[in-house]
């Protein structure tokens, strides 16, 4: 009788270390969301982020094991971080669908509706490669954003010739669309994401095989990659579905990364 009822008890255990665990996983990333934006952000409680301005949002939708697409679409808070984003040199190309920082929770990023003009008001321009290029490109300045920019600028703009070559003209800045294959507001709508120069960009749309394979290929020069994820910047070459003149404001993703 012992034996029969201990078996319960040990399942329970069993649960309770499973959720203690569980529990672990999630707050490791939010805490890493409050330090990322502290300007909005005040704390989270495991189970919601709490903004500044009283907001509370949840952090998980309760649907597990979502597929692919849907991730690309419905994204909940803790789905973002469901890819690991891993700095520095690829060591070989991405998985499949293995697309780090693509998982957006649109909530979250959303700081107006473009459409009405709420977005392009906390624009601010800056020269981009100053001594170089010197021409404006137009980027938000929540959290600072701009900041950051104009780091990754000073710091591209002293590379040699052929390897800031690759960082202009540029491909855009802020733009109130949609992203093509997933009909949900691209980054740039936010204005949190550039796209450097076009001549030297790989897009995985353009490769695909008729197997439905992609073949991986890839330009952008990793000096230039370094230099925006040390600033907060995730790159779009780092993703299966590539874009290698893509780089979004993600400084929540690269928190583990040396």
């Amino acid at each position: 009788m012992r034996a029969a009822r201990s078996v319960p008890v040990f399942a329970l255990i069993a649960a309770i270390a499973a959720s203690i665990a569980s529990t672990a996983r999630a707050a490791a990333p939010l805490a890493e969301l409050v330090a990322s934006y502290p300007d909005a952000l005040v704390r989270h409680d495991d189970r919601a982020l709490r903004w500044r301005d009283g907001t509370a949002m949840p952090v998980s939708d309760g649907v597990a094991n979502k597929p692919f697409e849907t991730l690309l679409r419905y994204a909940s808070i803790l789905d973002q971080f469901s890819v690991p984003y891993r700095r520095g040199s690829l060591s070989k190309p991405p998985g499949a669908n293995e697309d780090p920082g693509r998982f957006r929770n649109t909530a979250f990023f959303r700081n107006g509706d473009c459409d009405k003009g709420e977005v392009s008001s906390r624009l601010v321009s800056i020269p981009w490669l100053a001594k170089t290029w010197g021409k404006p490109v137009r980027i938000t300045s929540v959290n600072h954003l701009d900041e950051r920019l104009r780091a990754v600028s000073a710091e591209i703009d002293v590379l040699p010739d052929n390897i800031k070559r690759a960082a202009y003209p540029i491909a855009g800045t802020y733009n109130c669309r949609v992203v093509a294959d997933t009909k949900q507001p691209s980054p740039h709508a936010f204005g949190i994401a550039i796209d450097l120069n076009l001549a030297f960009s790989d897009y995985w749309y353009w490769g695909r095989t008729r197997d439905g394979s992609l073949p991986y290929r890839n330009r952008m020069p990793l000096e230039i990659v370094s230099i925006f994820e040390r600033h907060g910047f995730i790159w779009g070459g780092k993703w299966n579905h590539f874009d290698t003149m893509h780089f979004e404001y993600r400084p929540e993703l690269l928190a583990d990364g040396p």
